[in-house]
């Protein structure tokens, strides 16, 4: 059952959605292809605080995944550091009162506030 919500947290974690000045909008999965298509640039993409912590989180989680008796606590903390992202995006959402960015986060939220519930023991 984890490894089966950890694969549900990464795929509603690639579905939020981001949306900008000035008409500028996309899901965080295309953010990626277009960090991961742009070679010239590809190690500066990666030494922004937010691009690692989400993009190492995302590979923790995807392993807690596949690995059957992958580390609880270091599975615990990808979640939590992914959360806290993802709830970044849910009070920027709501601040500036658009729905879309605050609906796409809860399916990430709720599945996280499961995690929790389901798996409090460290």
């Amino acid at each position: 059952m984890k490894r089966l919500i950890n694969l549900a947290l990464l795929i509603t974690f690639q579905f939020c959605y981001l949306e900008w000045p000035p008409n500028n909008a996309m899901f965080i999965f295309e953010g990626e292809i277009e960090i991961f298509s742009k070679t010239e640039n590809w190690f500066s993409n990666f030494t922004h605080p937010i691009i690692l912590i989400g993009f190492l989180t995302q590979i923790v989680l995807l392993l807690g995944a596949v690995i059957p008796n992958f580390n609880k606590k270091l599975n615990t903390l990808a979640v939590l550091l992914l959360g806290i992202l993802v709830l970044f995006f849910f009070f920027i959402g709501i601040m500036a009162l658009n729905y879309k960015i605050a609906l796409s986060t809860l399916p990430y939220l709720v599945l996280m506030l499961l995690y929790f519930i389901k798996y409090r023991k460290l």
